[in-house]
């Protein structure tokens, strides 16, 4: 993919994102312009749980991730995200460590990543993008809850 090639598909990708869409063209090529995109082989981890920090938001371009999380009765499944879900916002906005693993589920693998400062002004200046963030971040938590302690 060309480099000019790959920055249509970074701004496409922000452009057509229910995270992003709403937003004014500048927010868009802003963020636009500080996002990149990352390829991963089967089994590559892209957060690993316990990360310290989070540096970026993730969206899956092309392929799928599996998300897991250990439990002290071994790895508990969690998810699998597709193109255009988006995940590492528990611990970016929370600035805490990462509460599970998410890995590339088969070959070819291509998210793109949105830098945390920018997600994070985003997230002051805007509202909209603000509450959607919480809202799938408590519904993520209790998710992984429920899945834990069954």
């Amino acid at each position: 993919m060309s480099g000019r090639e790959k920055d249509s598909v970074i701004q496409d990708t922000i452009d057509e994102s229910p995270l992003f869409k709403h937003l004014s063209t500048e927010w868009r090529h802003r963020l636009a312009e500080h996002s990149e995109v990352r390829a991963f082989d089967d089994g590559d981890e892209v957060i690993e749980e316990g990360q310290e920090e989070q540096h970026h938001l993730f969206i899956v371009l092309d392929g799928q991730v599996r998300v897991w999380t250990q439990s002290p009765e071994g790895e508990v499944e969690l998810k699998t995200l597709h193109s255009g879900a988006y995940f590492g916002e528990v611990s970016l906005i929370s600035d805490k460590i990462a509460t599970a693993t998410v890995e590339a589920d088969g070959d070819d693998v291509e998210v793109l990543a949105v830098d945390r400062e920018h997600v994070l002004e985003l997230i002051q200046n805007d509202e909209k993008v603000q509450d959607m963030l919480e809202g799938i971040t408590v519904a993520r938590a209790k998710d992984t809850i429920g899945k834990v302690l069954d």
